[in-house]
C-alpha cells in the first residue's frame, strides 16, 4: 500500500501518557491511517533513526492576533514543534473593531501585551470590522499552524459601547448586542471568549482595560451563550491580592463563568513569586476541588519557565498596577521624563509600594537588574541590581532607578525577575494535577521576552536535565492535556483517524536557543525571537512544515473550531 507520508524507525510517544514504543506512523491526506507496525511504502518516507515522534504540541496561550497579518508561520512558535495555537487571550485583540477605533484598540495591545503602536497600525491589515470577517481575513491567504481564535471581551465591549467601555458596566441593550455578536462569532468558528480583570492591565492613557468594567450580569449573559451553543472555552486573567493571591472576588467569578457556561474555564495564573508561602498553591487549588468533583472545569495555567522581563521606562508596563504610573502610559519621552523627575510622583510611588499594591513588581529592588545602558560611564552598572547600586550610593532605590533612566533619556534597559525563579518551587507547579502548562505569550511582549519555545524548554529542563517529568508525561502535558481541555477531539494523540499533526525530535538535544533580536517587524522594527535545537520534523495536517529547521514552503494550517 502506498501512503502519502511514512515515518519509520521512530520511538512513538503517542500523547496519552503510556510508555513509548518503537514503530512507524503512516499518513494519508491530513489523517493518521496506521501507527505501530506498518507495512507498505509511501510517496515520501522519513527515517526517524530512533528519535521521538509525538503529536504536534498545542499552545493555549498566544497573542498572534496582529502578527498573523504579516507572518503566516507564526514565528517563533512554529520552530518548536507547535502545530496548534489559541490566540485572542487576556481580553485584547484586533477585532471586532470599527475603522475609527483602530488607534484606541491598538493602545490596548501596546499597554497589555507590549506590542509597538506603529507596527500595529502599519502592519495589521485592518480589512475587517466584525469578528467573523477578521477570522476569514486572517486565514484567507493561508497559515502555517492550526489556529483558534477567542473573542476578546475588551474589543467586543468597545465595539458595542465605544469609549464608555472603559468607564462603566454595559446596559441591558448593550449586553444583548454583545451576546448576539458573540453567538455570531462562535457560529463562524470562534473558540469562545477571553477577558482580563487583572489590575495591571490598562488601556489607552492608563484607563482601565474595558473588560475590567464588565459586570457579573454581563459575564453571566455571555456565558449563557456558550451554554446554549455548547461550544468553546473561556480564558480569564484574574485579579490577585497584592498581585499574587487569587482574590475571593476572582474565585467567585471563575465559578460563575464555569457554572453558567457549562464550558471549560482557564485562568491566569498560578505563579510563584519571591517571598510567597510555600503551601499557597495547594490552598488555592484545594478551593476548586469541590467544583472539579461536580464536573466543572476551572484550571489555572502556569509557566514552566522563569518569567524575566526586559523593559525600559519608555514602556512601563510592569508598573501599570500602581495608580501613579498610569500617567506615564502612552506619553512622549519628554512628558515621561518630566513625570519621573516630579517629587510628587516619587512620593506617590513610595506610598503605593508601602501599601503593597504591586502586581508584577512589589518593591523587591534586588529583582531589577541593569541589562543595557546608553552611556559609556554607566557600563559598570550592567549586571548589578538597583538594590546594590542604591546601597553603594547610599540613596533611595526609587531615586537611583528613576535618575539612571532619566540620565539616559529612558534608554536604560532593565531585566526584572517577576516570577517562577526558584526551580525547586516551580517543580511543584509543573507536577501539580489540574494545572495547564501555558503562558508562552507567543506574539506578545516582543521587546521584553520570548517564551514561545515552551515545549522545547519543558522537554530540555524538566525531562532531560532534571528528570522531574518522564518523557511520556511531558508529551501528554503538551498534547492531549490541552487538546482534551479544549475539546479538540481529533488532535493531541497519535492514533488511527487523528489529524496528522506530528513532531519528530531528539530527546537528548531538544532545547530553546538563546534569545536573539531580529529587525523584521513591519517597518524594520525589532523583536526578540527564540529558535529551537533538536527538532527534526514538524508536520501539520499531513504536510511537512519544517524539516531540520528548514521551512518547506507550505501553509497547511486550518481554523480549529470547538
Amino acid at each position: 500500500m502506498a501512503y502519502d507520508l511514512l515515518i519509520r524507525n521512530a520511538k512513538i510517544c503517542d500523547g496519552s501518557g503510556v510508555a513509548a514504543y518503537d514503530g512507524a506512523v503512516a499518513v494519508e491526506g491530513a489523517k493518521i491511517v496506521a501507527a505501530g507496525r506498518v507495512e507498505g511504502h509511501a510517496r515520501r518516507e522519513i527515517d526517524a533513526a530512533g528519535r521521538v515522534l509525538a503529536p504536534g504540541f498545542i499552545d493555549i496561550h498566544t497573542h498572534y492576533d496582529a502578527q498573523i497579518s504579516w507572518d503566516p508561520l507564526l514565528t517563533s512558535s512554529c520552530w518548536h514543534g507547535i502545530t496548534t495555537v489559541l490566540m485572542g487571550n487576556c481580553g485584547v485583540g484586533v477585532a471586532p473593531c470599527k475603522p475609527e477605533a483602530r488607534g484606541m484598540l491598538a493602545w490596548d495591545l501596546v499597554n497589555v501585551e507590549a506590542m509597538p503602536y506603529d507596527v500595529l497600525l502599519g502592519g495589521v491589515s485592518w480589512e475587517w470590522e466584525t469578528f467573523p470577517e477578521y477570522m476569514a481575513a486572517a486565514t484567507r491567504k493561508g497559515v502555517g499552524l492550526n489556529v483558534g481564535f477567542l473573542v476578546p471581551l475588551s474589543a467586543l465591549r468597545s465595539y458595542v459601547m465605544g469609549e464608555q467601555a472603559s468607564e462603566r458596566a454595559a446596559s441591558g441593550d448593550e449586553i444583548r448586542r454583545m451576546c448576539a455578536l458573540l453567538r455570531e462569532a462562535i457560529l463562524a468558528g470562534a473558540y469562545g471568549f477571553s477577558l482580563s480583570l487583572f489590575e495591571l492591565h490598562n488601556g489607552y492613557q492608563g484607563r482601565p482595560l474595558a473588560s475590567r468594567l464588565a459586570s457579573v450580569e454581563e459575564l453571566m449573559a455571555l456565558s449563557r451563550v456558550m451554554r446554549e451553543l455548547n461550544k468553546g472555552i473561556i480564558e480569564v486573567n484574574v485579579p490577585r491580592t497584592g498581585g499574587v493571591m487569587l482574590t475571593d472576588e476572582a474565585f467567585d467569578i471563575l465559578v460563575i463563568l464555569a457554572r453558567e457556561s457549562g464550558r471549560p474555564v482557564t485562568w491566569l495564573a498560578l505563579l510563584d513569586f519571591p517571598g510567597m508561602p510555600a503551601d499557597v498553591h495547594q490552598h488555592v487549588m484545594a478551593r476548586f476541588e469541590p467544583f472539579l468533583r461536580r464536573g466543572l472545569k476551572i484550571l489555572p495555567q502556569t509557566t514552566p519557565r522563569p518569567l524575566r522581563v526586559f523593559t525600559t521606562l519608555r514602556d512601563p508596563f510592569l508598573f501599570g498596577s500602581f495608580r501613579c504610573w498610569r500617567e506615564a502610559l502612552n506619553r512622549s519621552t519628554e512628558e515621561q521624563i518630566a513625570l519621573y523627575r516630579s517629587p510628587r510622583f516619587r512620593d506617590e510611588f513610595r506610598t503605593d509600594l508601602k501599601a503593597g499594591g504591586g502586581a508584577a513588581f512589589r518593591g523587591d529592588w534586588d529583582t531589577i537588574e541593569v541589562a543595557g545602558v546608553a552611556r559609556a560611564e554607566n557600563r559598570r552598572l550592567i549586571g548589578r541590581t538597583v538594590e546594590q547600586i542604591a546601597a553603594a550610593q547610599a540613596q533611595d532605590p526609587i531615586d537611583v532607578f528613576l535618575d539612571l533612566a532619566i540620565s539616559e533619556e529612558l534608554a536604560t534597559g532593565f531585566t526584572v525577575s517577576v516570577a517562577n525563579i526558584d526551580p525547586a518551587r516551580v517543580q511543584m507547579l509543573v507536577t501539580m494535577p489540574n494545572v495547564l502548562l501555558g503562558l508562552s505569550d507567543g506574539g506578545a511582549h516582543v521587546n521584553q521576552f520570548c517564551d514561545a519555545g515552551l515545549p522545547s524548554y519543558v522537554l530540555h529542563e524538566w525531562v532531560s536535565k532534571r528528570g522531574v517529568l518522564t518523557l511520556e508525561e511531558a508529551v501528554r502535558r503538551l498534547t492531549s492535556e490541552p487538546s482534551d481541555f479544549m475539546g479538540l477531539r481529533s488532535k493531541g494523540r497519535i492514533a488511527i483517524g487523528m489529524d496528522a499533526d506530528l513532531v519528530l525530535f531528539d530527546p537528548d538535544t531538544i532545547r530553546p536557543c538563546i534569545t536573539e533580536q531580529l529587525d523584521d517587524l513591519p517597518g524594520g522594527k525589532p523583536r526578540l525571537i527564540e529558535r529551537a535545537e533538536g527538532i527534526g520534523l514538524s508536520v501539520v495536517n499531513g504536510e511537512i512544515l519544517f524539516q531540520d529547521g528548514i521551512y518547506q514552503g507550505c501553509l497547511p494550517g486550518q481554523l480549529v473550531r470547538s
